[in-house]
């Protein structure tokens, strides 16, 4: 670890297209980003991606990484990783309510009946999340790691020549990087290809969590179906009509998506959340790319009021921990967009002055 307060601390997240390298420094409670850099790869290619053997190589990944620190002016020795959570495996499982030593054992023998790969390939890691519902239990947030993925990580930060300080799945790199109020909340994370979606309790700790196949990216591509046109010219049209344009055609196909995913996906997890867990959801949080269309925000909480049949509902964009400051930058929009752009990298190099 580093030592609390030490002046310079780097954060790097490799993510599904775009690799973000962030420097800070400060101290617990003030936090300024000093320096960073984006590479952001074609829209229809990735740098890795869930279930996909599409993927740049360690070696293609190290030589980008090289390039964005020279042109940046950093010098890295040390560093903090994100790991993409949607290459993780999560579940919540019961383990009976035993000594410590007991506990440490029955943890993984639980967890073998929810990880469909041998124990061996992954690394096993997990929260007690306190008591269950179900009497002499514990209810136990299990992640799996697997050993493929933090390897590739090491490689690369072996061939850089950066020693690093410690790994972490980015759902925790996010929560860090967020201003949260203290009550139960829904965190919706919308990725390029993949949508996280986290439930927090009120002292900002990660009750479950569970990735889904959306994205957008899946909606630039359907609009490009539905326009006969490019990638490129798709993405430009999603960006410009957002769901407050006057192409209805696009509103319409957006909306669509985002009802769906919202249905289907967020309103299950969230059922499940309460039945299991006795949590129940009134406040939400949006991040990522898609957020950012005009219009989106009032249409995910209208469709969530709708889905849940309440009206005390309430969904609002990510705003950034308090004291985070961009080094030059005096106009807050300025830097909250900056860090809606490094949200993960932002997150994962406050490990320095936040554990």
């Amino acid at each position: 670890m580093f030592a609390l307060g030490q002046k310079k601390s780097f954060g790097i997240d490799i993510g599904t297209q775009t690799i973000k390298i962030v420097e800070m420094s400060g101290s617990a409670g003030s936090y300024i980003i000093d320096n960073y850099s984006v590479w952001c790869n074609d829209i229809d290619k990735v740098v890795q991606q869930k279930n996909s053997d599409v993927s740049l190589s360690p070696q293609a990944i190290t030589n980008i990484i090289k390039v964005m620190v020279q042109q940046s002016g950093m010098y890295i020795s040390q560093a903090y990783m994100a790991l993409p959570s949607y290459l993780a495996l999560f579940a919540v499982i019961q383990v009976p309510i035993l000594e410590e030593k007991e506990f440490l054992t029955a943890v993984p023998l639980e967890a073998k009946k929810h990880i469909p790969v041998p124990l061996n390939s992954v690394q096993l890691d997990w929260i007690n999340l306190g008591k269950s519902k179900l009497q002499g239990q514990y209810d136990v947030l299990i992640m799996a790691i697997p050993n493929a993925i933090a390897d590739k990580y090491l490689e690369v930060s072996k061939t850089l020549g950066i020693k690093i300080r410690g790994f972490e799945l980015d759902c925790f790199s996010t929560l860090r990087s967020l201003d949260l109020p203290k009550e139960q909340i829904c965190i919706i994370d919308i990725g390029a290809r993949n949508t996280t979606v986290m439930i927090v309790n009120s002292d900002k700790k990660l009750q479950t969590i569970q990735s889904f196949d959306f994205g957008g990216n899946y909606i630039t591509e359907a609009i490009a179906q539905l326009k006969s046109c490019s990638i490129i010219e798709a993405e430009n049209i999603k960006k410009q009509n957002g769901i407050s344009g006057a192409d209805s055609q696009v509103k319409e196909l957006i909306q669509s998506k985002f009802s769906s995913f919202i249905a289907n996906d967020v309103i299950r997890l969230l059922r499940v959340v309460n039945d299991t867990m006795a949590i129940n959801i009134n406040n939400f949080v949006v991040l990522g790319g898609a957020s950012k269309m005009s219009g989106i925000v009032d249409y995910m909480e209208f469709v969530l009021k709708t889905q849940l049949n309440k009206d005390k509902v309430h969904l609002s964009r990510a705003n950034p921990i308090a004291g985070l400051s961009v080094k030059g930058i005096r106009d807050q929009s300025i830097m909250v967009d900056i860090w809606q752009d490094l949200i993960l990298s932002v997150g994962v190099t406050l490990k320095n002055y936040i554990e």
